[in-house]
């Protein structure tokens, strides 16, 4: 019996040696970006693992190691994650260091668009792709019929209509705008949530701060948790005080431990997913207020730059 006890745990042990064999450093510059309109991570290499984070076309991945068909890749807001090979464009160090200084555009109505097979193409067997919002395409010198052709990461070509789309660099380097925040929380009104998602098909408390704030050219942190250690600490029963843009946070008053972020408006309102992204108040007088415990919220305008709260213009993956 203690023989084949010992023998089981050797095999186990053997095992775990094999699967860790699997999983390969990546050099150093190894480089990806995502070729899908919105890629999942998750916490191990397998499709039914959980869902972590989603990146959208175009996001730089730095390559850390990989275990068959899936990548370990962290994200440009510092977050890490197993992604399948299938949704990544391999670069090497010269092809990121050419992307940097090309001409680019970055996607930004909240709008499902498309991107066609030809400049006066239309209907659904020309398109190439969906595009959503946040996608980074680099852009050729040719417009016509009001479309502009752009690659794609994976080397595809199309074209896409120039109303959806922004210089990079003119988005990267706007000044803080709250109604543009706002707004764009709002266009998402009513969008399913998704534990882990992070772009306009669905999403979850945090990612919906995170799609907002990008839109503004600014990279938050992945998670609420994160979130609520960035930026100026602004305390609760200061709630009329708070600025349009603030960021919410509640969870469990007796620990301290942030579960939900909502996005501050005005009047006590503010917007946040929940089910669904949706509208309602800090107010206790309010029909829309919600008995969840609202811990403090924090500002992030005026902390740009500080930990956990990076500009697009300055983040060395970009330009």
């Amino acid at each position: 019996m203690k023989f084949r006890i010992i023998l089981t745990s050797l095999l186990i042990l053997a095992c775990c040696v094999a699967v860790k064999a699997d999983e390969q450093a990546m050099p150093d510059g190894s480089w990806a970006q995502i070729r899908v309109s919105v890629a999942c991570f998750r916490d191990k290499p397998a499709h039914s693992a959980q869902l972590v984070t989603q990146g959208v076309m175009g996001t730089p991945l730095k390559l850390m190691r990989r275990d068959g068909q899936w990548y370990y890749a962290e994200m440009p807001d510092g977050y890490e994650g197993w992604i399948v090979d299938n949704s990544l464009a391999l670069k090497t160090d010269k092809e990121m260091s050419d992307w940097r200084t090309s001409d680019r555009v970055i996607v930004s109505v909240p709008e499902q668009t498309y991107i066609y097979d030809s400049h006066n193409a239309d209907g659904v067997r020309h398109r190439v792709s969906d595009a959503v919002d946040g996608m980074i395409l680099s852009v050729k010198p040719q417009v016509a019929s009001g479309r502009v052709k752009i690659d794609l990461p994976d080397g595809r070509a199309g074209w896409i209509d120039n109303t959806s789309i922004q210089p990079l660099d003119r988005w990267a380097s706007q000044d803080f705008d709250p109604e543009l925040i706002l707004d764009k929380a709002y266009a998402l009104m009513g969008t399913p949530y998704l534990w882990g998602g992070t772009s306009q098909k669905a999403m979850d408390c945090s990612g919906l701060s995170k799609i907002c704030y990008y839109s503004n050219g600014l990279i938050l942190m992945r998670d609420a948790s994160q979130q609520a250690r960035t930026g100026q600490h602004l305390a609760p029963e200061d709630w009329k005080d708070y600025c349009s843009g603030d960021l919410l946070f509640f969870g469990n008053p007796d620990t301290g431990r942030v579960t939900h972020v909502a996005i501050y408006d005005r009047d006590g309102y503010y917007v946040h997913s929940s089910g669904r992204v949706k509208r309602n108040s800090l107010d206790p007088e309010s029909p829309d207020y919600l008995p969840t415990p609202f811990l403090h919220a924090v500002r992030i305008h005026g902390s740009e730059g500080s930990d956990g709260i990076t500009k697009a213009s300055v983040h060395p993956w970009y330009f």
